[in-house]
């Protein structure tokens, strides 16, 4: 009788530790989450949606939409940025997009970053050329 409970604790306590690691997986490939943005700066605004897509790494997250530049001279372009646990201070990590609007007009424009694990954000922010800020330097 001993060792019949025995096997049945053993194999009890394996399936807890099944569970677990099934829900541990589920929970890091979760559905995408999505929210809208917008930014505006002098010359230029922007807005668009965010996806957050959690994996085993952390968030990856992707802003897409459209730049508008009224500006008659400069090239301004978008960036995400994620901040980390621990660092209250704002955004730790930013990622530039590729895409760069010089003078007046549109653009389609998208910035990807991760996969990060952070506490808060997900941030768009428009840059000109020539901006040192932190979110514009990558």
């Amino acid at each position: 009788m001993r060792k019949l409970m025995a096997a049945t604790a053993a194999a009890g306590a394996a399936l807890m530790i099944g569970a677990t690691a099934g829900t541990a997986t589920a929970a890091a490939s979760s559905d995408p989450y999505t929210k809208p943005w917008n930014e505006s700066v002098a010359g230029a605004h922007s807005s668009g949606t965010m996806t957050t897509v959690w994996g085993d790494a952390g968030g990856t997250v992707t802003a897409k939409g459209k730049l508008t530049v009224t500006a008659p001279k400069g090239c301004y372009t978008i960036s995400v940025g994620v901040g980390f646990i621990g660092k209250p201070r704002g955004p730790q990590i930013w990622h530039k997009s590729p895409q760069k609007q010089c003078g007046p007009g549109t653009l389609d424009i998208t910035a990807t970053i991760g996969p990060a694990t952070y506490w808060d954000g997900p941030w768009v922010t428009i840059c000109k050329d020539g901006d040192t800020s932190t979110a514009c330097k990558n």
